[in-house]
């Protein structure tokens, strides 16, 4: 059996060379030529999983290990009777995690204080709801718009989309769509920016063309760049508005999800759907390869002791930024840009990541209840001393 994956899926090869030849490349770049002759594909979310890709080519499954399938044409392979796998959930944490870490600097470079504030989010899927239920255990005043989740489901604060936009906290994480009733392509546009009030910080860690960037500078520029903005993701990938880059309080290529346990899961989630396909076990498996236990590696902090007598907002940020502070990503970023030696600056920042841990791999010790609770509302695991 022939496997192409993208040389970005951790274990990729440690996991799946057992079921056969495993040849890595560039997800970005691949063509029709290189997968003709090849029986599973495994990408990320950089490959366009169209018609034109694998039309007459031997391809009968595709796995993406990403939560994301916008960059698949899922008809088609219905069409073509291609089996297909994603990795929903997969970064659900990890994005969370950046979403706190994004407002840990605000906090700690603009004294953005976001407990006591109005949370919006926008998106109710996998990474939605984890960021969402995060902000409820923390006792924050949350909402959500998602009107394709909304029916049926009271188990959330759902509300109108101009409600979403007087928060003073607004985290997307919507899926990029065209069709259908309620499309999100150009979703925040210039009327709905218009809504926002200085000082609104936006997160934007679900996909790019959400928001009209153009609209959004102008914005900016209308408000007296009072608008905290953290962007991960950007319309036109890998190219991205140099203009907006300079107006971001942090700047990120697409690496909200890129966490190495998330990405760790999204490799394991597809080689498990995988072995269902064959019909294999996945939990049976020869002793050189790969155990779940070993696929899914611990963080390098396992614990942090804090002190509770400090202001509770300020112990939750520099706890979060000694796990994870998006400050660095945004930094070497801007450093990679400005110094203009690779080809794609973009996608080389994303290949060659410095891989981060999750906040829950690391253990809070406090001996105060108040803080406990805070610690591991915002994703930690606690040690309650009192």
């Amino acid at each position: 059996m022939k496997i192409i994956a993208d040389e970005n899926m951790p274990n990729a090869k440690a996991l799946f060379s057992h079921l056969g030849n495993v040849e890595l490349v560039n997800g970005r770049t691949l063509t029709h030529e290189q997968v003709k002759d090849v029986d599973v594909l495994l990408v990320r979310s950089v490959t366009k999983v169209t018609q034109e890709l694998l039309e007459g080519s031997s391809v009968r499954f595709v796995g993406s290990a990403t939560i994301g399938v916008d960059h698949i044409d899922l008809d088609y392979l219905v069409k073509a009777n291609i089996a297909f796998s994603s990795a929903p959930g997969c970064n659900a944490e990890a994005v969370a995690d950046y979403v706190f870490s994004g407002l840990s600097h605000l906090y700690m470079t603009k004294q953005f204080s976001w407990l006591s504030k109005k949370i919006g989010v926008i998106g109710y899927g996998n990474v939605g709801k984890t960021v969402y239920d995060r902000f409820s255990r923390m006792g924050c005043q949350v909402c959500v718009y998602d009107p394709l989740k909304e029916e049926g489901d009271s188990s959330a604060n759902f509300v109108s989309l101009d409600e979403i936009l007087l928060c003073n906290v607004i985290s997307l994480h919507a899926p990029l769509t065209s069709l259908g009733v309620y499309p999100t392509k150009g979703m925040i546009g210039s009327k709905e920016l218009a809504q926002l009030s200085a000082g609104t910080a936006i997160i934007s860690a679900g996909r790019g063309g959400v928001i009209d960037e153009v609209a959004l500078l102008k914005r900016h520029s209308q408000l007296n760049g009072d608008l905290h903005l953290i962007l991960d993701v950007w319309d036109g990938e890998p190219s991205i508005n140099q203009k907006l880059v300079s107006i971001a309080d942090i700047a990120t290529p697409h690496i909200a999800g890129y966490s190495k346990q998330g990405r760790e899961k999204g490799t394991w989630m597809v080689y498990q759907e995988l072995c269902r396909h064959l019909e294999l076990s996945s939990d049976v498996i020869s002793k050189d390869v790969i155990s779940k236990n070993d696929a899914i590696s611990t963080g390098w902090f396992s614990s942090i002791d804090v002190d509770s007598a400090v202001l509770l907002e300020e112990m939750l940020a520099r706890s979060i930024q000694a796990i994870y502070d998006v400050a660095r990503d945004d930094v070497r970023l801007r450093y990679k840009y400005r110094e203009n030696k690779e080809k794609n600056v973009f996608d080389w920042l994303r290949k060659h990541y410095v891989e981060r841990d999750e906040l829950n791999t690391c253990l809070i010790r406090a001996n105060n209840n108040d803080a406990c609770n805070l610690m591991g509302a915002a994703g930690f695991s606690v040690d309650n001393k009192s």
